[in-house]
């Protein structure tokens, strides 16, 4: 398979590894609406199951947003890179001590407009790639 290259400034970024992982960003992020579906925040309160998958699909989403080219975040700044890195690292680390509220908030808050903007990076990155390779 052929490797497709965006160039940005005077360096190479590698497409296809790029979108793979904006891909597998979005998979996590349906996952964990999946997991949250038809859940109010009582439900999910009581739910260990629903709560331990879907603070693991919060910690792989931010341990995957490492792996994207640091030109591609400066890029599409209108995404908190380094704060989802940083809840990642909080989450991995506080062990009993995890805001399960906030958790909650940030399943029905963040993750949506997040999709939204993973979703519109893809689209640009294809629509841009199409039009160079065409």
């Amino acid at each position: 398979m052929r490797r497709i290259k965006l160039k940005f400034i005077m360096h190479e970024i590698d497409f296809l590894k790029e979108i793979e992982i904006l891909y597998y960003l979005i998979e996590q992020i349906c996952a964990i609406e999946s997991f949250n579906a038809g859940f109010d925040e009582e439900m999910f309160l009581r739910n260990d199951l629903v709560k331990n998958a879907s603070l693991m699909k919060l910690l792989v989403l931010g341990e995957y947003t490492t792996h994207i080219d640091d030109r591609l975040k400066s890029r599409f700044s209108e995404v908190e890179w380094q704060l989802i890195k940083k809840a990642r690292n909080y989450y991995a680390h506080v062990y009993r001590g995890v805001d399960w509220l906030k958790v909650w908030e940030t399943i029905n808050k963040d993750i949506p407009a997040l999709k939204i903007k993973m979703e519109g990076i893809i689209q640009s990155l294809e629509k841009e790639n199409n039009a160079k390779t065409n």
